[in-house]
């Protein structure tokens, strides 16, 4: 048998003439794909399928071939294994038109789960459980079986998420699943058996990385200018594309700048935002060859670095103490959000939506379609890359980012300072000290409440910023606010693209709000959009500030990503539980909130008392919920408390809105 490689769909290997079976061998990793990995290739199915993509390509597969039989074909995964077993869980969770991908007969007619895992007995009981549905949800002590449920768990209530903002119509389950199942397709590429494991394994380790879509934009961008005016063109948008730093390391890391001149000439000044006056700073640096940093023959065929002297602290600037940091979102997605203000300042359409694997067809209809001279086509590129790197700039002061706090990562606008060293300035960012901590954790409840692969509140957010940066984080604070609770809470029921776009042209508009409404449905239970939850802990936190408490485990109180809704007096309740609510008050707000699915498990139907002390030793330290903490101050609970705390929490956020309310600007 020779390499073959061929493109499959799931209904493909369904229809195969001898049954498939895979298998993920021991020297494999078990499942370890996170929230986000899951929750993107959730989002990108429903978009491709809403989008009437004719095929959605998920990747490739590498399977060697192991000794088959008259009952079937035998494959071991050996590359893309993590995507194939996301996909296997996902027919599990989604079944219907999935289903049939499922399971293969045996040779004794019984049905077995078509993927396995070598010697993990207890995931290969858990797999088959999940597999005839019989899994009673409890999961095996073993590596990667937690993974595996919190998978299937956030795959069955991906509908419900979608519609947190009332900004989506309900999905069509039996036509995506169709989707998935027909019009989902990879590369499998199958080996022989006698194939040599190491030299594949070193092939398949050291292969290019992909070029990515970005890139590829950047080299239709920059065909479009000449040469002269390319090079800060290509610094200015190579420093924007790394998200994983701040900008103005990133400009010293991919420029001749040196971090000091970074700061005295553009920060200090006030101009780090300015696209013009940064071109103006490499095009002197580039003519002053004082100020640069060589090396000589001698020192190159020696292999002495730049590295090897204090210069290159002077160019990049990094220090042992610099804060780790990863953006909340990629720099595709920074592309469309700037694209969308770019194409509003000049009056044209709205892209239909954002989405991360189109980034190039968005582009290719929004930006590079209108036929004009090469003149007005460098004019748009210089435009669309001088807005980029303002917006940047202004991302990195104002947006929150993931910081490194070495125990943990939070969610943190860091604060700016100024240090000196041997005469020469530097800009610092602090991971200890939030710039302004209200305006951090609004933001950090609309990260974790909206769509991770969207961020739609993004866009009208940095409009305000480009529009009004000399305003200081107290004002964008309120207008946020402002976006949030008009934007989100409001009874509206257009896609959330064209409700952003009109906050765009409108920034200080009110609409009907819905909070009320909305939480008053004493039936909806685990069906309450996981936002509620998440603002209400905000606005907990807010108004508590503004009471000036002494409370440091309140005044510390940071979000976190939860996702299941949990009953505080069980929907199973025990009969010695003397706490129990009544069936009409079980699925109300008042007795719900929402917690990590580790915690959901770990409570399950528990009695009340014994929730609250968990909860208690748990929290001693740190909260991982203000609206627990309300609750589990009482010590016993009834239909009665139950109705008082919602009525208590919807009235503080309709207060919480009328207070934001009054802040308003008249004509802003």
């Amino acid at each position: 048998m020779q390499v073959q490689s061929e493109l499959y769909s799931l209904a493909r290997i369904v229809e195969e003439a001898k049954v498939w079976h895979f298998n993920v061998p021991i020297y494999q990793r078990l499942y370890v794909w996170g929230d986000d990995q899951v929750q993107t290739l959730l989002n990108d199915l429903i978009n491709a399928f809403e989008g009437k993509t004719p095929l959605f390509f998920l990747g490739g597969t590498v399977l060697v071939e192991q000794q088959s039989d008259e009952r079937g074909r035998y494959f071991d995964l050996i590359d893309g294994q993590q995507r194939f077993t996301t996909l296997w869980l996902l027919c599990r969770a989604w079944a219907k038109a999935l289903a049939p991908f499922l399971t293969v007969k045996t040779s004794d007619g019984m049905e077995a789960p078509r993927l396995r895992f070598a010697i993990r007995p207890e995931v290969n009981h858990l797999l088959q459980a999940l597999a005839s549905g019989s899994h009673d949800g409890t999961l095996p002590e073993e590596p990667g079986a937690e993974r595996i449920g919190q998978a299937i768990a956030q795959m069955q209530s991906v509908f419900a998420r979608r519609q947190q903002a009332a900004s989506e119509q309900a999905v069509d389950w039996e036509g995506l699943s169709r989707f998935v199942f027909e019009q989902v397709k990879f590369v499998i590429t199958t080996v022989p058996r006698e194939t040599d494991l190491n030299k594949l394994f070193e092939v398949i380790n050291n292969r290019g990385v992909q070029l990515q879509h970005h890139e590829i934009l950047k080299a239709r961008m920059l065909e479009k200018l000449d040469d002269a005016e390319r090079g800060a063109y290509a610094v200015m948008w190579e420093a924007c594309a790394d998200m994983e730093n701040y900008v103005e390391r990133a400009l010293s890391g991919v420029s001749d700048l040196p971090a000091y001149m970074v700061c005295e000439e553009l920060h200090v000044a006030g101009k780090l935002h300015d696209a013009g006056a940064l071109r103006q700073l490499l095009a002197r640096q580039q003519g002053n060859p004082c100020e640069r940093q060589s090396r000589s023959l001698t020192d190159i065929l020696n292999g002495i670095s730049v590295s090897n002297s204090s210069a290159k602290e002077e160019i990049t600037g990094v220090q042992k103490s610099e804060t780790r940091v990863r953006s909340i979102i990629s720099f595709p997605l920074l592309l469309q959000h700037a694209l969308r203000i770019w194409l509003f300042e000049k009056d044209s359409d709205d892209l239909p939506r954002v989405l991360d694997r189109e980034l190039l067809a968005l582009f290719e209809t929004h930006f590079f379609r209108q036929p004009s001279t090469e003149m007005a086509d460098a004019h748009k590129v210089r435009s669309f890359i001088d807005l980029l790197w303002r917006l940047r700039v202004l991302f990195d002061t104002h947006v929150i980012k993931w910081v490194d706090q070495g125990d943990e990562e939070v969610h943190q606008i860091s604060q700016v300072s100024i240090s000196s060293s041997k005469g020469r300035s530097y800009i610092n960012r602090s991971r200890d000290t939030d710039a302004h901590r209200g305006f951090a954790l609004l933001q950090s409840m609309l990260y974790h409440s909206q769509e991770i692969t969207t961020h739609y509140w993004l866009t009208p957010l940095l409009l305000q910023l480009h529009r009004h940066a000399e305003n200081g984080a107290d004002q964008h604070f309120r207008y946020l606010q402002h976006l949030d609770n008009h934007l989100l809470c409001s009874a509206a029921d257009e896609p959330l693209a064209l409700r952003t776009w009109s906050f765009m042209k409108e920034p200080w508009q009110t609409r009907e709000l819905a909070h009320r409404h909305e939480l008053e449905d004493e039936k909806k239970g685990v069906r309450f959009a996981h936002y509620w939850f998440y603002k209400l802990e905000f606005v907990l936190w807010y108004q508590n500030e503004k009471k000036r408490s002494t409370d440091e485990m309140w005044r510390n109180f940071r979000l976190t990503a939860k996702n299941s809704v949990e009953h505080i007096s069980p929907q199973t309740p025990s009969q010695y539980d003397d706490n129990r609510v009544s069936k009409e008050v079980l699925n109300c707000f008042g007795n719900l909130a929402l917690v990590s699915r580790s915690i959901n498990s770990e409570y399950g139907n528990l009695p009340f008392n014994e929730k609250r002390q968990r909860f208690l030793n748990k929290n001693k330290n740190r909260l991982d919920s203000l609206k627990m903490a309300l609750i589990y101050e009482h010590e016993t609970w009834s239909d009665d408390k139950a109705r008082q705390h919602q009525e208590e929490m919807i009235d503080c956020l309709s207060e919480y809105i009328r207070q934001c309310d009054e802040q308003r600007p008249g004509e802003f």
